[in-house]
């Protein structure tokens, strides 16, 4: 999975608590669980993989770790317990129908042994953990699941209509099908469901949260699952929202959930330039539970039990061995007391690393630029970056970027190559061409100022001027004090901020 970055959360507001009284006894800690791996070649075939050199944490018995063995599930449910989780939410690429392709095959065929891990833990005497879902969303994309796509058959599904939804709905099902009831995780007694980033998804609306329980009921009668969906599906009749990317940006807090995480490496992977969040001897971890703690959640998310290639884990490895099972069942106890402790030294930023692997043309220049309405667009030292909460498509002389009900703003990521600006602290001015489709844009970028959101990483402004030229229009925007360093989604510099309608780039521009 690749990490969505630094989750826009001035423009999205959170969903309140539930009107519901049955409250858990004590908070509900969860954390998510990759099992895709199987000794030596899934994940374990590339550089960066762990139990590969030029990673930094490793599996301490790397030949041992199989999503087909129980005896490996059931080693990591008792190290959770051991540490005072009480759900664990697999990581589940669902994909009806699809099941057989080799990228796919382990989401099902893990589950059977987990299902056997649990029941010998239980017939040894022993409480197991509880199985809740991660709905990797990415499986939603047609070339995920092996299918073609076009402009008839595109490949983010549109979850408004039949077959979107019954894609979506169906993937919850079968997850659940194939776990027993007794194991189910439950969250003020209902199903737990918990979902990844929107953006691989073409469309949705209010109602996808209602599709979803009538198709569970259906299946399961009296069954209502507690949905906790990641900020960027806006609101779809969620319970709780929530926002992937703790574990490098800091903790999410939201109304009676948090989500932390221990820090964030995956230098080790090829062609990866995400900023580092460096431990800091535990640190960070530490402190990003003070602060879940101090907020007094019913949910506690961590990120992430064991996905090593991206520097999350909390899991044991040769590196850390047990330490971070002694801080997690540390904190959990400080969480059920209410005991925040003493005040912690905040950590240091994330470490940003330039990517200089593109846009060498730039460097020296006084402009760059990206063209969409030419028969091949160009591109010179800026690009657009495709990520979760920013999904947009290259076609018909544009950059298209489709606005949703559901949604107050859509938004359009672009990012500066590092040959040209990083990490500066300059005043620049961005221009951006678009068809008029009546759409209100404004621009965030990646300042110097520390009172914006996600210390200066987005700053709002508003065009200086605006001209219309027939069926398009131009904004300017006067961008005071940029650092341009990589830290919004994706690692883009400045995102276009759109508001209540499509938008068609026709070109932008920044001198």
């Amino acid at each position: 999975m690749f990490l969505t970055l630094l989750a826009a959360l001035s423009c999205l507001l959170p969903q309140g608590r539930s009107q519901e009284t049955n409250a858990p006894a004590h908070p509900v800690v969860a954390t998510h669980y990759f099992y895709w791996y199987r000794w030596p070649t899934e994940h374990f075939n590339q550089r960066g993989a762990p139990g590969r050199e030029g990673h930094h944490h490793h599996f301490t018995k790397p030949k041992q770790v199989s999503y087909l063995s129980r005896d490996w599930h059931e080693g990591e449910f008792r190290a959770m317990s051991a540490a005072g989780i009480d759900v664990a939410l697999p990581v589940y690429w669902g994909a009806p129908g699809a099941y057989e392709r080799p990228n796919l095959r382990f989401a099902r065929a893990g589950l059977k042994p987990m299902i056997e891990a649990l029941d010998a833990i239980a017939a040894s005497g022993d409480e197991p953990i509880a199985l809740g879902m991660f709905y990797d969303t990415s499986t939603l994309l047609r070339s995920v699941r092996g299918k073609s796509h076009g402009p008839d058959r595109p490949n983010r599904p549109d979850l408004t209509r039949a077959a979107g939804e019954q894609l979506f709905c169906r993937t919850v099902v079968e997850y659940f099908e194939q776990i027993p009831p007794r194991h189910w995780a439950r969250f003020r007694n209902r199903p737990l469901v918990v979902l990844y980033a929107s953006g691989f998804a073409g469309k949705w609306d209010r109602g996808l949260g209602a599709a979803l329980r009538h198709a569970f009921a259906k299946r399961f009668p009296g069954e209502n699952p507690w949905l906790v969906a990641d900020v960027s599906w806006g609101r779809i009749g969620q319970d709780m929202t929530t926002a992937w990317g703790a574990a490098l940006a800091g903790p999410k807090l939201f109304p009676s959930l948090a989500q932390i995480g221990p820090g964030y490496d995956d230098s080790a992977v090829p062609g990866r330039h995400t900023p580092i969040r460096d431990r800091q001897d535990d640190l960070f971890y530490r402190w990003s539970w003070r602060q879940a703690v101090r907020h007094r959640p019913e949910l506690v998310l961590i990120e992430t039990w064991n996905e090593m290639h991206e520097g999350t884990e909390i899991c044991e490895t040769i590196e850390t061995g047990r330490r971070y099972l002694e801080l997690t069942r540390e904190w959990v106890q400080r969480l059920r007391s209410g005991d925040a402790g003493p005040a912690l030294v905040e950590p240091e930023p994330p470490r940003l690393r330039p990517d200089l692997g593109w846009g060498a043309e730039a460097r020296g220049a006084t402009t760059v630029h990206a063209v969409y309405s030419q028969a091949k667009p160009e591109r010179s030292g800026l690009r657009e970056i495709l990520v979760g909460d920013g999904p947009c498509t290259v076609a018909g002389g544009a950059l298209h970027s489709r606005g949703a009900s559901d949604r107050p703003v859509t938004y359009v990521y672009f990012q500066i190559s590092d040959h040209w600006k990083f990490d500066v602290r300059s005043d620049c001015v961005i221009e951006v061409t678009r068809r008029d489709t009546g759409a209100q844009v404004s621009i965030d970028y990646d300042s110097n100022d520390p009172r914006a959101t996600l210390d200066g990483a987005y700053k709002r402004v508003r065009a200086t001027s605006r001209k219309h030229d027939g069926a398009r229009v131009k904004d300017t925007f006067v961008v005071p004090s940029a650092r341009f360093a990589n830290r919004q989604n994706g690692g883009a510099d400045f995102r276009l901020v759109v508001q209540g309608k499509d938008c068609d780039v026709v070109s932008v521009r920044v001198r």
